[in-house]
């Protein structure tokens, strides 16, 4: 059963204060809505955040202001029109059974109720209450979803959202600690039962969405993909990737888990939303431009389309929404016969560090943003135009040219000759901050050419880059924002030099305003080396680079990445902008490559929880993109032609490489590279 690429998930979370749930249901309007959007599949609620019901069965109680069966007449009217329904129902938020049954709910160990968040923070922020699997709330969900299950035996899948167990002391948690010989006060046997209840969690609620079907799709919504945990696959049929830009992840967030998730063979969506900000935010809307970037930016990495709405309690449709909506949708129909059936192509692998530094025992939710290593990683291969993959420990790391392990990863025994034995079959390695190094120690994992004297005793540094890696702007010594990991060069090539403060800066010695000048002499101890295959360098630069942003750090990095790479790149967009994106994706049953180009401006306006909105609401045309393309051995080409409009465009072919020129980009352009 394949997924539909046009898809809405109608978030439905209705309070018991809000009057006449569903009086202005229209099963034409509701429809028309959705056909005039191009939406080709919408998930429907049968029970909420709030707690209650949309549909009429046994288990849980309709919602008291809805006078008839909802979810039955949205389901028949969608599927009469030929639109696919897969079904929600919350697990871990639901407010009537908090009110109702305290005993289900997650404890802490002082007693007190756990609250979604975390119990600190502002008491006049409104949060959810969490419920508890160990407790026979867990029974409760599990006959409620082979209810569903049942009733629409013919949904196209089970959505189960907050798939989270957190660690508790309920009543019915300290009984099953006690059992399974664990204490209670330990927080690590807290986490230890926590990942057994969520491990029963997940088998029981997929047994039971399975119990007429057993081919039912199924999936539990963690919040952000656990990479490196790929027993999620066990129990999911597909991922789907939420990740809202405006909604405090920014546009450089789902790319991780896109290209995270296609290395593991899943199927897989984006899931964005048409709100300004996030999920059930009335009367806002995202400009149709923003919508449009995004859905062709999930399409350039491999997924289907969502794109999340909140329905109006009184059942109708908003009209504005889908008006926003239809022409991304409209733009994706037309696209998707150059996206379906597509692998990405990849020449550099980032070896995630979340994946890396994975717990010994994981039982909640993942973080909401990636980690930073990682994130700055992505970002400067994205701003970059690289080809590449983001991976786990798991992965098969041949037929990649360059791995990069970013900033932080314990890298443990197994690893570390997984990743020797590539080294030693050519592979080429790229170790930042303080991966590559004993997480104890700080002493060399690998031969890169020096050694190490533990931790630098200053608050920052400078650098003097060689000339093969400098950015070409500097030539003094450039502010690192944080410090290194002290290295000595032995048989290495010095990649830079190091320049210390005069001293830190402090209440007793301070100079200026901000960072203490460098000491004109260097230290002695290098920026970093490379020896052969493996290159290291003594700062977390990734890291820096997402957290501080300086355009000399993303230059240095560059270079780094082609002084490995000896200059040599798959793909080649001299002329297009940092912001743009470029993805190349393998069609194989038509025997032709998609090249996705992508160009948007995002612009930093308003906040939201703290952090800066990023908004899109034109798409600026960009024309005559010179692209250069390096062919396997062996391969020619017979046309290139842009896509969806099937227009040819000239091109040459010499000594292995596809020259052409795209003469417009705006937003997104494919291009079909066909085989000879």
């Amino acid at each position: 059963m394949s997924m539909a690429y046009r898809q809405i998930h109608l978030d439905f979370h209705t309070s018991e204060a809000i009057p006449e749930v569903g009086q202005d249901f229209d099963p034409k309007q509701f429809v028309e809505a959705f056909q005039r959007a191009h939406v080709n599949s919408v998930t429907l609620f049968a029970r909420c955040h709030h707690g209650w019901n949309y549909y009429d069965g046994k288990v849980g109680r309709r919602h008291p202001n809805l006078q008839f069966d909802l979810l039955r007449a949205q389901y028949d009217a969608l599927k009469s029109a030929g639109i696919k329904v897969p079904i929600y129902i919350t697990s871990a938020w639901d407010e009537l059974s908090c009110r109702e049954h305290p005993e289900w709910r997650v404890i802490t160990p002082e007693g007190k109720f756990l609250f979604a968040g975390g119990n600190e923070g502002d008491p006049d922020v409104v949060r959810w209450g969490l419920l508890d699997f160990s407790t026979p709330f867990m029974d409760f969900l599990e006959d409620q979803i082979a209810e569903v299950a049942t009733l629409f035996s013919d949904c196209d899948g089970i959505f189960l959202d907050i798939a989270h167990q957190y660690p508790s002391c309920s009543p019915s948690a300290l009984k099953q600690m006690k059992e399974m010989g664990l204490d209670w006060t330990s927080e690590a046997d807290r986490l230890t039962h926590a990942a057994k209840v969520k491990q029963d969690y997940l088998r029981r609620t997929v047994a039971a969405a399975k119990v007429t079907n057993p081919d039912m799709r199924v999936f539990h919504n963690h919040g952000n993909l656990a990479l490196g945990d790929r027993d999620i696959l066990n129990h999911d049929t597909h991922l789907e990737l939420e990740s809202l830009p405006t909604g405090g992840w920014g546009y450089d967030h789902f790319p991780i888990g896109a290209k995270y998730a296609e290395t593991l063979g899943a199927d897989y969506l984006g899931m964005t939303g048409k709100f300004h900000t996030t999920w059930g935010e009335f009367g806002a809307y995202k400009h149709p431009d923003a919508l449009r970037y995004e859905c062709a930016f999930m399409l350039a990495h491999g997924a289907k389309c969502s794109i999340g709405d909140h329905l109006h309690p009184s059942g109708a449709a908003t009209d504005t929404t889908y008006d926003v909506i239809a022409p991304a949708y409209a733009e994706v129909e037309a696209k998707e016969p150059w996206c379906e059936g597509t692998r990405n192509v990849a020449e550099i692998a980032m070896l995630s560090v979340r994946a890396i530094n994975i717990p010994e025992v994981h039982s909640w939710e993942p973080e909401a943003v990636n980690n930073t290593a990682d994130e700055g990683c992505s970002r400067l291969l994205l701003e970059g135009h690289r080809l590449f993959d983001v991976i786990d420990t798991e992965a098969a790391f041949d037929g990649y040219k360059l791995i990069i392990v970013p900033d932080e990863a314990r890298i443990g025994d197994a690893l570390r000759g997984k990743l020797q034995a590539y080294v030693d079959q050519g592979g080429r390695l790229l170790l930042t901050g303080r991966s590559g190094l004993d997480p104890d120690t700080l002493e060399p994992l690998f031969d890169f050419g020096g050694v190490t004297a533990g931790e630098s005793p200053c608050q920052w540094d400078y650098a003097v880059y060689d000339r093969a890696v400098r950015p070409d702007f500097v030539t003094d010594p450039m502010f690192l924002y944080e410090p290194s990991v002290r290295l000595e060069a032995t048989d290495g090539q010095v990649l830079g030099m190091i320049h210390d403060p005069y001293f830190n800066r402090t209440h007793k010695a301070f100079n200026g305003h901000m960072n203490t000048p460098y000491n004109t002499q260097p230290s002695g101890f290098a920026a970093g080396v490379r020896k052969g295959n493996i290159a290291y360098c003594a700062h977390p630069l990734f890291s820096i680079y997402f957290r501080h942003g300086p355009v000399a750090i993303r230059e240095v990095l560059e270079n780094t990445i082609d002084m490995m790479l000896d200059g040599d790149r798959m793909v080649s967009v001299p002329n297009l902008p940092v912001g743009g994106r470029v993805t190349l994706r393998d069609q194989d049953s038509e025997n032709r490559s998609i090249l996705h180009l992508l160009y948007a401006t995002p612009q930093l306006r308003g906040s939201f929880r703290g952090s800066p909105i990023e908004i899109i609401q034109d798409l600026p045309e960009l024309r005559d993109i010179a692209v250069a393309v390096k062919l396997p051995e062996g391969q020619s080409v017979s046309g290139v032609s842009l896509a969806p409009q099937g227009t040819s465009i000239e091109f040459t072919q010499a000594d292995g490489e596809l020259r052409f020129a795209v003469p417009s980009v705006v937003g997104h352009q494919m291009v079909a590279i066909s085989r000879g």
